[in-house]
């Protein structure tokens, strides 16, 4: 179902053809939206007029309602086999031991399936169905394919979990939040930290004596909760950084 939101805006643009053209984008990915993409609102916003606050108010708040408590979100950044995955296990139990409901989000470079051939699960998708839940007594899960879709951003995605106190984000690393790198000496890679603002801290094995940024041993994982949750950033601020 289209958001009341992206029904504005195609409303004043004066059809999806128009709003695409106004934006700078392809009519098909526009039609395939459901509402408007978090880093596509302020694009959206100069092109119909429309307040960012009527196109997203799940990131911005409805006009004239209190913002609501927003959760935070922060992220650990590295390069493939810098330890993240491990850390993040780690970090888990610390933070829910301090009362906090906590939440994770890894990004996959690569496609990624948790469905097998055969499964009937796998058989509704193979037909054509856009989203497939699989639901028990101990879990669920929403299998959403993207087909003609856009990859979806990190808000998007973010927007679609339960509210928790904290999200942990595994990858996304150029996007505009606040991480700790993870950087590990046996890897080889260089540090990401100079060239992205958005690095806060360090978690190392090793010695960075360049680093501008607070560093901490890659095993001291009381420290590395204390930066995090130091650093850790509204959603609502997240969004305004996304949109410009």
């Amino acid at each position: 179902m289209i958001s009341r939101g992206l029904q504005e805006a195609i409303r004043a643009a004066g059809g999806v053809t128009e709003l695409a053209r106004r934006i700078g984008i392809s009519q098909p990915s526009v039609s395939n939206w459901t509402r408007v993409p978090a880093d596509r609102v302020a694009a959206v916003e100069a092109a119909t007029g429309i307040d960012r606050a009527v196109l997203r108010p799940d990131l911005y708040g409805a006009p004239g309602e209190a913002a609501k408590p927003a959760m935070r979100i922060v992220g650990l950044a590295g390069w493939s086999g810098s330890g993240k995955t491990t850390l993040i296990t780690r970090l888990v139990p610390v933070l829910k031991a301090r009362g906090l409901s906590i939440s994770t989000l890894k990004h996959a470079h690569h496609g990624f399936d948790l469905d097998r051939p055969g499964k009937d699960s796998f058989r509704h998708r193979e037909a054509g169905a856009t989203e497939v839940i699989v639901s028990s007594a101990s879990r669920w899960a929403i299998l959403h394919e993207l087909r003609d879709e856009e990859e979806w951003n990190l808000l998007d995605l973010v927007a679609k979990m339960s509210p928790v106190d904290l999200v942990l984000v595994e990858g996304f690393k150029r996007d505009p939040f606040p991480k700790i790198e993870v950087h590990r000496a046996g890897n080889g890679k260089p540090l990401i930290h100079p060239d992205d603002p958005y690095i806060v801290a360090i978690a190392a094995d090793i010695a960075v004596p360049q680093a501008t940024v607070p560093v901490v041993d890659l095993n001291d994982v009381g420290a590395i909760a204390e930066l995090l949750l130091a650093h850790a950033a509204d959603l609502r601020d997240v969004a305004r950084a996304m949109a410009g």
